[in-house]
């Protein structure tokens, strides 16, 4: 597994805000709480050594439950499928593409 950049910790914290602006069981005051407790679990990703998306997962569950309660439907699931597809090796993150290609054949 590839290790979290600052970008991908800021493409996560923009997804948690997004899914924020969408959340209605929150006032003001409880949203910007949940923010700060966000803000700190993902810039902690940057110091875990080898992070998996299954454990980032069952952390944030533990401690950042209050969050997805307010969340929209589906907000775990899709959060989920963005850290798996970040933290995929790059060589393996292209080999799908490469499915497609095909050889040169001068002789067709």
């Amino acid at each position: 597994m590839a290790k979290i950049t600052d970008v991908d910790v800021q493409e996560i914290r923009q997804f948690f805000e997004d899914g924020l602006n969408q959340a209605q069981g929150a006032d003001k005051r409880q949203k910007m709480r949940m923010r700060r407790k966000i803000r700190d679990e993902v810039f902690n990703l940057l110091t875990w050594e080898k992070p998996t998306p299954t454990a980032i997962m069952n952390r944030w569950e533990e401690r950042l439950h209050d969050v997805f309660k307010v969340m929209p439907y589906s907000f775990k699931d899709e959060l989920f499928r963005m850290l798996v597809e970040k933290m995929q090796h790059p060589l393996r993150a292209h080999k799908s593409e490469k499915k497609d290609i095909r050889p040169f054949n001068p002789f067709k």
